[in-house]
């Protein structure tokens, strides 16, 4: 367990101090020339600042590498690989409390731990990491085992916390259907957005073939839960912009359903990287911007987590105003571009929307 105690030593005041080494010129000055371009002797500088023992550069190596291996010879990328002969993720991890806790996304085998990995790193101001440990997670247990006390006390998305509770009404081998529907009732009782999310997709509201609702246990719910049926339909219906986003299905989302969903992840933690690329690219049309992104290519969860370094060397506001987190996050949705990435339907979503922030993704993914 000893990521559970990692994630207790982070209330302590120490994990407040600036990460030391920070400061020092040998770290500083290649690090900012690697937020702004393709330099390679950034990566190969801050390299050496790792094996003189500074840690803010130790810290930061594993993301610049990830930014920068490709522009150095074969023979660096080998020797960057390690840190005075100890492999980059294990002198990443053992630098820093912080570290330890995400060590560059790896799960490892105790899924206990991992959850508590997550609790820990949003205790510690990393919400996207924390949301990429939690839903992997998820998707390594599906959430059925006993949940921890104070499960439901951690700032995860709603959206994320929908699918335990999804996953936990809908498998009723793994879960018994009383045990899954009184859960429900007690979010439902807790006012819990993820309730609604979840009932949503268990309804299949957000998909044309999904298959019939199980009216009777809805029904069954809502009553126990001293909801009106009205009631429980509006907020399921809500709900359903948030469905599709977070789904993103093949085909790209119509301008309300985006704009509906966008207002409803605003305030989260882990949307931050997307409101900072507006902000940047697109001043004058910011939130236009945020929208559309959200039309054509979704929630950006993940899409940067391992290439953003801890918010301890730069927040995440600051990271995704630069020319290297702008860059990351507008080539993450080269998936959805296809072949030709002009004609496509998710750029033309969010083109109808918002054009500077169409052209800045074309202009990123020629």
């Amino acid at each position: 367990m000893r990521a559970f105690l990692l994630a207790l030593i982070l209330a302590t005041p120490a994990l407040a101090d600036p990460i030391p080494g920070a400061d020092d010129p040998a770290f500083r000055a290649p690090f900012d020339r690697a937020l702004q371009g393709d330099d390679p002797t950034a990566l190969v500088e801050i390299h050496a600042a790792a094996e003189a023992g500074n840690t803010a550069a130790i810290l930061a190596l594993p993301a610049v590498n990830d930014w920068l291996r490709t522009t150095v010879t074969f023979a660096d990328r080998k020797r960057i690989a390690r840190v005075n002969g100890t492999p980059m993720a294990d002198a990443f991890a053992a630098a820093d409390p912080v570290a330890a806790l995400w060590n560059m996304s790896e799960p490892g085998t105790d899924m206990d731990a991992l959850l508590q990995r997550a609790f820990g790193l949003y205790d510690a101001g990393e919400p996207d990491k924390a949301t990429f440990l939690f839903m992997t997670w998820v998707n390594q247990t599906g959430g059925y085992g006993d949940l921890p006390s104070g499960f439901f006390d951690h700032p995860v998305p709603p959206w994320a916390m929908a699918q335990v509770l999804r996953s936990r009404l809908t498998d009723v081998t793994a879960i018994s259907p009383a045990a899954g529907e009184y859960l429900m009732v007690t979010r439902l009782d807790a006012n819990d957005p993820a309730a609604w999310i979840a009932l949503a997709g268990f309804a299949g509201l957000h998909r044309a073939d999904a298959s019939p609702p199980d009216t009777a246990r809805l029904a069954a719910i809502f009553t126990a839960a001293a909801i009106p049926q009205d009631t429980a339909s509006r907020r399921m219906a809500d709900a359903v912009p948030v469905l599709k986003a977070i789904t993103r299905p093949d085909q790209p989302l119509d301008p309300d359903t985006a704009k509906a969903a966008t207002e409803a992840f605003r305030t989260e933690p882990g949307f931050q990287p997307l409101l900072a690329l507006c902000a940047a690219a697109c001043p004058q049309t910011k939130d236009q911007c945020t929208t559309a992104y959200v039309a054509g290519f979704g929630h950006p969860f993940g899409r940067a987590a391992q290439s953003q370094p801890l918010t301890a060397l730069i927040s995440t506001e600051d990271f995704f105003a630069t020319p290297r987190g702008r860059l990351l996050l507008l080539r993450s949705t080269r998936g959805a571009l296809g072949d030709t990435p002009a004609t496509s339907p998710a750029l033309a979503a969010a083109r109808q929307i918002d054009a500077c922030l169409a052209d800045a993704i074309l202009a990123a993914n020629p």
